[in-house]
């Protein structure tokens, strides 16, 4: 295990060299400098992972290091002539087997750069083998992000060579008596720190504290004004176009908001809710086509191995077609989002929710307790999941099933407002309990979606030209296939239900939501 030392003021390299020279044998190499860059994803899934990514630069190619935050090396390490953009950029190996899990589809964003002059010394034993290292760092933030360069934490690290931890263990053992205090952060928090900028601060959930007693209409603008800024937040992302999640994120906020006004009763007036419905719908739907090719495109290799190898080739025109059309939505989203009416919907929405409530008002929910206006309506809504699944039946049409999947949605939306507002386990558990059948509700749906949606793909590549008469059977047996797995997942259902609406669990549902009211 590495270790790390603070290197105190007024002390250089060759005080080190002076400390060793008594002790041990040593040998130093010629001193270079590096530029360390440390990645995440937007969101923040490695520093969340307790992770580091850093790819250190010395005009020679990159060497990328993923290791954890208290500076053990997880043994994941790559030579690269360039720095990735996406783990799929990675070559197929241990690194990129390791980072897929975390990252998945986000790209990597580059969140701070350090300049480090680097001075070395491989600790020899009498055979003249290398059994550690003592790397000898000065480092510095270049001028990035609006600020000036800055000196920062000169540092001691202690490296031990695989099978040598006992020469490791003694050279910190004595810095340590020199006085050397070790380091309690990784110079990437240090760094960021030095910049302002907080690692771990973005994230998609709600994440909000409740007071139970707090008046229902303003828990519900603190609700909304959480949302609208998951969306601003991932504005930007979205206009680049590069990462994906940036507009799923969008999304995500924008139903979430439209489910909020609509189920969230009484706390508003009429005319301020049938308004903004009716603006984030369109914006909803705006929004919609560049997501849907995104998620083609995320699909796309599922789609392609679910072949057989012989017609795995025959389905690229359908990538041809989903990357062009994806361009065109993108910049017709791009035109939304710099439209009036989108500036419009934005500036005066925040102004709304930034007003301060009234202390008179004739909406019969808007002054009452939270708590009480959360346990009213999420158990409605529980109880009509259950009256919905109990009629569901072999012989019930797929209609039935998509009606379930979306009261099961509002349920969710509906249990994720509110959840501060209960004891953080039980809540969690129930979510996830209605997780498992919304998981299967949502695949007999999106398969279905997915049919439609690459029967129409299909007439227009022919229309443009692009469907010859092998990639017209490759998507044929592509559809075929996603025909069975909606079938598989309606067979599923019964059992997923059964879990769901077991007497243990509604009765677990009626002493956290009904008998709170």
């Amino acid at each position: 295990m590495r270790v790390e030392f603070i290197i105190p003021e007024g002390m250089h390299f060759e005080d080190f060299r002076s400390i060793l020279k008594n002790n041990t044998r040593t040998l130093k190499e010629p001193p270079r400098t590096v530029y360390r860059t440390y990645y995440d994803s937007f969101d923040w899934r490695l520093y969340s992972n307790n992770s580091i990514l850093e790819d250190t630069h010395d005009g020679n190619g990159h060497t990328l290091v993923w290791r954890t935050l208290k500076g053990n090396q997880r043994d994941s390490w790559l030579k690269l002539q360039k720095a990735p953009r996406f783990v799929r950029d990675l070559p197929r190996g241990q690194l990129r087997d390791l980072l897929e899990p975390v990252l998945k589809m986000r790209e990597l964003a580059q969140k701070v750069r350090v300049r480090s002059r680097i001075n070395t010394l491989r600790i020899l034993n009498k055979d003249d083998k290398t059994v550690a290292y003592l790397v000898v760092e000065e480092n510095t933030l270049p001028r990035q992000q609006g600020t000036r360069s800055v000196k920062l934490d000169d540092r001691a690290i202690v490296i031990p060579v695989k099978g040598y931890q006992g020469p490791c263990r003694q050279m910190a053992g004595l810095l340590e008596k020199q006085g050397l205090a070790a380091a309690n952060d990784d110079l990437m928090l240090v760094a960021l720190s030095t910049i302002g900028v907080t690692p771990g601060i973005y994230s998609s959930k709600l994440d909000l504290t409740l007071d139970p007693a707090m008046r229902a209409d303003q828990a519900t603008r603190a609700i909304l004004h959480r949302l609208l800024d998951i969306m601003l937040q991932n504005e930007a992302g979205m206009r680049t176009g590069t990462d994906t999640e940036f507009l799923h994120d969008y999304r995500v906020a924008i139903r979430r908001t439209r489910s909020a006004l609509t189920q969230i009763k009484s706390v508003f007036p009429l005319r301020i809710v049938d308004r903004y419905k009716t603006e984030f719908a369109w914006l909803g739907q705006q929004t919609g086509p560049s997501r849907d090719l995104d998620v083609y495109l995320l699909n796309f290799d599922d789609y392609r191995d679910s072949l057989p190898a012989a017609m795995q080739a025959d389905i690229e025109p359908l990538h041809e077609f989903l990357v062009r059309h994806q361009k065109i939505e993108h910049r017709a989203l791009v035109k939304i989002l710099n439209s009036a009416r989108y500036r419009r919907l934005i500036r005066n929405w925040r102004n709304f929710l930034e007003q301060p409530v009234n202390e008179r008002t004739t909406m019969k929910n808007a002054g009452r307790p939270v708590i009480e206006v959360a346990c009213k309506r999420i158990w409605s809504i529980y109880r009509r999941a259950i009256r919905e699944g109990n009629a569901i039946n072999a012989e019930s049409p797929a209609d039935d099933l998509h009606e379930l999947r979306k009261t099961c949605k509002k349920l969710r939306y509906l249990m994720e407002f509110f959840q501060s507002l209960f004891p953080a386990g039980n809540i969690r558990e129930l979510i996830q309990i209605l997780k498992t059948l919304q998981d299967n509700l949502g695949d007999f749906q999106d398969y279905e979606v997915q049919v439609i949606t690459l029967k129409r793909f299909s007439h227009q590549m022919v229309a443009e030209g692009l469907a010859p008469p092998d990639t017209l059977l490759a998507m044929g047996m592509l559809i075929d296939n996603l025909e069975r797995r909606q079938q598989q997942a309606r067979e599923e259902f019964s059992g997923r239900y059964a879990g769901f609406s077991q007497q243990d669990n509604q009765d677990r549902f009626r002493k956290l939501f009904a008998s709170s009211h």
